[in-house]
């Protein structure tokens, strides 16, 4: 999953503005502008920022238990292994 702050090297407590004039900056710096465009659509929203930012915590979550699974002593009595899956998003939407 896409760490949208991240791309931008903005704190999760972020503002609107900030976003924009971090956007417009990395637009000077580079040419994946799609993937700017994304994180603009994505944060510049209220309501897509939240559910992004639910989304993403519940990502960072099972990313991290998954991690746990690697240590010696671990035991996976749910079969988590099993029941992750990596994904491509859809293209055409």
């Amino acid at each position: 999953m896409r760490n949208y702050l991240r791309r931008l090297d903005l704190p999760r407590t972020a503002t609107l503005s900030e976003i924009q004039t971090a956007v417009q900056s990395s637009m000077e710096d580079t040419t994946d502008f799609q993937s700017l465009n994304d994180t603009e659509y994505v944060l510049t929203d209220n309501i897509r920022r939240t559910y992004y930012e639910r989304t993403y915590t519940q990502y960072e979550a099972i990313s991290a238990a998954i991690d746990c699974l690697d240590s010696p002593n671990a035991l996976d009595t749910q079969q988590w292994r099993d029941r992750v899956v990596e994904f491509e998003p859809l293209e055409d939407y």
